[in-house]
Formats: C-alpha cells, structure tokens, sequence
C-alpha cells in the first residue's frame, strides 16, 4: 500500500485526495452534517412531542417560499460578475441583501397571526414572529463566505457551517429538556444563525461592510433578479406538485411509502446540489472570468472527480434500491424498493443537469434556469397525470424520469448552442452511471434471493 503524504494531501490508491480541497470540505461537511442530525432526531424525538416538529415544519415551509419569492441571485451574480473583487460592487450586493433580508422579516413578522390563521395553529404566530428575526441576522451578516466560495475558498463558510451546526444542537438539546416544545428549534436557529454573521467578520476584514449604491451594480442585480424571481416561484410550485396530486391520486399509506423512499435519496440529492452550488460554479466562474475560449475544456478536465461522484452514487442507490429496503424495512414497505429506484434515476439525471445548469448560468445565461422551469412546469405534470391514467402508480412514478431526461435533453442543447458540450465525454458518463446502475441491480437481485425482509428490524429486535 502507498505511504501517506507528509503534506496536506492523503494518497489512498495512488489517488490523492486534498484534504484542503474545496470538493473534499463540502463533501465531508454535508456527510458530518447530516450525521449531526440523525443523531438529534434519535434525541429530540425522545424529549419532545410530535407537533413541535409539526410547527417547525410550518416555520421551515413559510421561510423557504418567502426566501425563493424574494430571491434576487446576490450570491450568484457576486460570484460570476467580472467586478465581483471591487469593494464599492460588494458594498452594494450587500446592500441589496440588507434590504431583502429587512423586508422578509417585516413581511413575516406582520403576517404571522395570518399565516397562523390559515394553519388553524393560534401558537403559530408567536413561533412565526420569533423566527422572523433570522433573516435580520442573515441580512448583516458580512459577504465574507460568499467571497470565500467565489475565491474557491468555500471551505471556509463549510467548516464554519459545520462547527455552529453542532453548537446548535447541543444548544437545541439542552433547551428541549427545559421548555419541551419548538422552541427549543427557535431558539438554537437563532444562535447558529447570530454565530454564523459573527464569525462572517473574522474573514475579508478589509473588505467590510457598508451602505452603498452602484448604479451599474444595481441595475445587474435587478436584471438577474428578472429571471431569478420567477424561476424561484415555479421552483415552489414545482416542490409542491408531487404531494399536492399525490392525495388526490393515491391513499395516505403509499404517501408515507413514497416519502420514506425520498427521505432516503434526499441526502444523496443535496449532496449533488451542494458540491455544484458551492464547488463546481464558483470554478465555472472562473473559468469564463479569466479566459472563455478554454472554459469547457477546464470545466470537462478539472472536474471529473467531481462529476463522477455526483453520477456513480445514485446510479448504485437505484440499483440497490430494492435490497436495501429490504434490510432496513419489513414487508409492509416492500415498494418503496422500486420508488426509490426510480428517485435514484431521477437523481442520476439531475447529477448531469445541475452541473449544465451551472455551467450555462457562469457562462451569462442566466436565463436557463427559468426555460428549465417551464419546461418542468410542462413535462412533469403532463407526463406524470398520463403516466397515471394509462398505468397506474407505475406510470405516475416512472413518467417522472421521463420528464427529467427531458429537461437534461433542453440543458445540452443550450450547451451545444454555446460550444461548450463535449458529447464524448458526457456519453463516458453516461457509461459509467449505466454500467454501475446494472452491476448494483444484479447484486440486489442477488441479495434479495438469500436475504429476509426486514433483516435489519428482526436483527435490532432481538436485541
């Protein structure tokens, strides 16, 4: 076996992993993470009662439309736009920030008792109001971490993001034993949230923060926000349909079948999301930024490490899906074998769509994002209701993959437009993901053959 590097990096298999490496700390932070949280559930389910997680679910829903509502792209354009370095520019994205954040909190805290209304939860508004001021803190919070994911220094807000996370849990934990309700939730958010804008200044210091107004910064903001807005709105609805129609369609029980499968895929699905958000854009960024005649060539030769992690992983959940429903659950949840199948299609095809997305939004075209959205706005409700009426769930669920390949066939036809699709490569991809998606399925079958239903519960059961 290869000695390990005295350096930053560790060398497993004649591969060199860079422990420093900005795929490496995204990665392993999301891992940890997630980890942080299944611990906490397996806790706070023990100390507080199902409808504290029922309000907070509320706080969660209300927060993440009124956030895609407002959205205006700050992030994004800091990070793509030529000026993105210039103090007066990051000043005035800044300012914009301040301002969205100021107004999402107003709008919440005055709509609360309304919001509370609706839900039929008098104690929601009092919950509502309190959560409210996390947008304050979000909007003073300095540009640093974005800075950082711009430079390809992201490990910074990574690392940070890890070590409040934690703080918060055990802030969280330790309340829940004292006021046992969503409080506890409340109240931790608010510290991880006041931790992250402190430790935002530690970082850029000379950068700052200030009021300021760039007239051309201005103007790039709200012609990004053109087409941001409105694809976050169709993001919402888009969010939403499948749980919408599900009960319209289906009966509650196959609803839980069907969201403990995508509880399953959903990790493996953020962790594609967070490495092109995080890693993978910000060096599109910089490729178009310092020389666009050799952005896909960089964008194909330095990031395959990246793009084959994004592809391989679902592509072997699909194929194990099956098999490992079998080993955590009982008969009872036998289908969620092939929802989860089919969710880890679906994830494949966003492993090469969000990449593309990526890509084409760092290129300047920006306006992608909202063309997809149509198109999914068209493709998945169509393809899914027909899906139903000519097959059944069946068809409902797999019509889904379907309307997805079609959003990736939209993706690379963009792609090709500008010059920057490498057919070859992406059909190596392919490949590789097919390849893995068949092996995983034999083994499953392999598996299901010699393995009990339900291996896993009767194994915890005897002890």
């Amino acid at each position: 076996m290869p000695k390990q590097q005295r350096t930053g990096n560790v060398r497993i298999f004649s591969r060199t992993i860079d422990i420093k490496g900005e795929l490496f700390s995204s990665t392993l932070t999301y891992g940890l993470t997630a980890v942080i949280r299944l611990a906490s559930s397996l806790i706070l389910t023990r100390l507080l009662n199902p409808s504290a997680y029922g309000v907070v679910a509320i706080l969660f829903s209300v927060a993440f439309m009124l956030e895609l509502v407002s959205d205006v792209g700050t992030i994004a354009l800091l990070i793509r736009h030529p000026r993105g370095s210039e103090r007066r520019f990051i000043h005035t994205v800044w300012t914009v920030r301040l301002l969205r954040s100021g107004l999402n909190f107003l709008l919440l805290y005055a709509f609360a008792p309304l919001i509370a209304e609706l839900y039929q939860t008098p104690l929601l508004a009092a919950a509502l109001r309190l959560y409210s001021f996390t947008f304050l803190l979000s909007g003073v919070q300095s540009m640093s971490f974005v800075l950082a994911q711009r430079d390809q220094r992201s490990r910074i807000s990574n690392y940070a993001d890890l070590i409040t996370s934690a703080m918060m849990t055990v802030v969280v934990i330790g309340l829940a034993t004292v006021v046992k309700d969503h409080y506890a939730f409340i109240y931790g958010i608010l510290f991880q949230r006041l931790l992250m804008t402190i430790a935002s200044y530690f970082y850029y210091r000379e950068v700052g923060v200030a009021i300021a107004f760039d007239r051309e910064a201005v103007a790039e903001q709200f012609k990004f926000a053109r087409v941001v807005m409105p694809s976050s709105i169709l993001t919402i609805v888009l969010s939403q349909y499948d749980k919408v129609v599900f009960l319209k369609l289906f009966d509650l029980a196959l609803l839980g079948v069907y969201g403990v499968a995508g509880s399953m895929i959903a990790p493996v699905g953020g962790l594609i999301m967070r490495n092109c958000r995080v890693v993978l854009y910000a060096r599109c960024a910089d490729y178009f930024r310092t020389n666009r005649a050799t952005a896909a060539t960089r964008y194909y030769g330095e990031n395959r490490r990246l793009l084959a992690m994004g592809t391989l992983l679902p592509a072997a959940i699909a194929g194990l899906a099956p098999s490992i429903v079998a080993l955590l659950y009982d008969s009872r949840y036998a289908q969620a074998g092939e929802i989860l199948m089919a969710f880890g299609l679906v994830t494949v095809l966003s492993s090469f769509a969000s990449p593309s997305e990526n890509l084409l939004v760092a290129a300047g075209r920006t306006g992608v994002v909202l063309t997809a959205n149509l198109v999914r706005l068209i493709t998945i409700p169509a393809s899914t209701l027909l899906g139903y009426h000519l097959l059944g769930f069946n068809g409902f669920l797999w019509a889904s993959v379907v309307a997805n390949a079609v959003v990736l066939a939209y993706y690379y036809g963009e792609q090709r437009r500008q010059g920057l699709l490498d057919a070859r490569a992406e059909w190596v991809r392919f490949g590789w993901a097919l390849g893995t998606f068949v092996v995983c399925v034999v083994v499953s079958n392999l598996l299901l053959h010699f393995m009990p239903a339900g291996l896993l519960q009767h194994a915890l059961k005897r002890h």
